[in-house]
């Protein structure tokens, strides 16, 4: 709180200030079997490139998707693989480029997603090599803020489809993996989100209800860690907390009946107002710390959130009291912390909720800590995160 002077004279009012991003253009309860290629010929794209995640390659619904999309449509790409390593992006962006595709659908979760965002960039900007893409990354200062990369998508539209409740399809970032180092490496950009996102519930009934509840965890991660930013402010606060109430009924009903329509719906709804702040705020170390979570020991994004959530609001448990009694609220529970509020969601789900639950090598632990401490995420957090040790501690109390 801050004191403003003038008419305000003596009041303590909060005061900041928020500028908002470009957001995607969004059709919900949406068929993609005839709505996917009604978008296309209004919008006059003629040679648009499939990306098709591979769990989906057979699918006959997916295949009448594009199949609709017909004359338009490239033979598709469906070479992707799980924290978009850096090989993937630059095939993609290859065909990409060698097509002259004017338009890319991705049907997929959060890695296919950011595979495409980044791919279409580096495409935009003529980057060929593991040098440039590197040279896009978007630094970030001591506290976080990230400069964007360089250059902007033009000229290459993108459709997203998603199939996870990861959120990517909003965000004004994107992460790519450069595996030999094992270091996940954040893009920003104004133009970096899709143009069209397209939530189709039935569609989702594809995706493994593991894969929908854990993804459904990191849609929670997005609105907690929104609530819980240096840039919280009451626009992305309100959707954030409508958010939690529409994922924690829709994750409830599709646990219970993973062909539940209605259920899966609700949840794409709560992770469209979740992911609103996608690079527009500023995460904190649940997100950072999972990059490399994910990055040293190959643990699905979703997963990642599931075990370190927890964790990090009782890292921030001190300076966070009132947010996070708000937060535990938002899960009908005021008799614990938020931390165990949400620990005991997440196991009602019958995820994982510790580290050592998982197959992650101890001594991984150390070079997670390492590789986190320079994440833009990590930096941003708000109780400040300023040495490996300090990671580590986080670390401990998620094992």
């Amino acid at each position: 709180m801050v004191t403003r002077g003038g008419a305000l004279d003596g009041c303590d009012v909060e005061a900041g200030s928020l500028a908002l991003k470009r957001q995607p253009s969004v059709l919900y309860g949406a068929d993609i079997r005839n709505d996917l290629g009604r978008v296309i010929r209004q919008s006059g794209w003629t040679r648009v490139l499939p990306v098709v995640t591979s769990s989906l390659v057979g699918s006959g619904y997916v295949a009448g998707a594009i199949g609709a999309i017909s004359p338009s449509v490239l033979q598709p790409f469906t070479r992707l693989r799980a924290h978009t390593p850096f090989d993937v992006v630059l095939d993609l962006s290859a065909e990409i480029r060698d097509k002259h595709a004017d338009a890319v659908v991705v049907i997929g979760g959060g890695s296919a997603i950011d595979a495409v965002k980044i791919a279409t960039l580096a495409a935009s900007v003529g980057v060929k090599d593991q040098s440039g893409l590197l040279a896009m990354r978007a630094i970030p200062d001591a506290t976080g803020v990230q400069q964007p990369s360089p250059g902007e998508r033009a000229g290459i539209a993108i459709i997203a489809v998603p199939t996870t409740l990861s959120g990517a399809e909003f965000g004004l970032i994107g992460g790519a993996t450069q595996t030999n180092v094992g270091i996940k490496h954040l893009y920003r950009s104004d133009t970096l989100a899709p143009d069209i996102v397209i939530f189709d519930p039935v569609l989702s009934i594809e995706t493994p209800i593991d894969l929908w509840l854990t993804t459904g965890i990191r849609s929670i991660d997005h609105a907690v860690e929104t609530i819980l930013s240096r840039d919280a402010n009451p626009f992305t606060n309100a959707l954030a907390f409508d958010a939690l109430a529409l994922l924690r009924q829709g994750l409830c009903a599709t646990k219970q009946n993973p062909a539940n329509v209605p259920a899966r719906h609700k949840g794409q709804l709560g992770n469209w107002l979740a992911a609103a702040g996608i690079g527009r705020v500023r995460y904190g170390a649940s997100h950072g710390i999972g990059h490399q979570l994910g990055a040293v020991a190959g643990v699905p994004h979703g997963v990642t959130s599931c075990v370190l959530l927890p964790a990090v609001l009782a890292y921030n448990a001190a300076v966070t009291p009132g947010r996070q009694k708000a937060i535990a609220s938002a899960f009908g529970r005021t008799d614990v912390s938020a931390a165990e509020a949400v620990r005991d969601f997440i196991s009602s789900l019958g995820l994982p909720v510790r580290i050592s639950e998982l197959q992650v090598d101890r001594r991984d632990l150390i070079r997670i800590a390492e590789t986190s401490i320079d994440n833009a995420f990590v930096r941003a957090n708000l109780r400040p995160i300023t040495t490996v040790e300090d990671v580590q501690e986080i670390l401990e109390t998620a094992w």
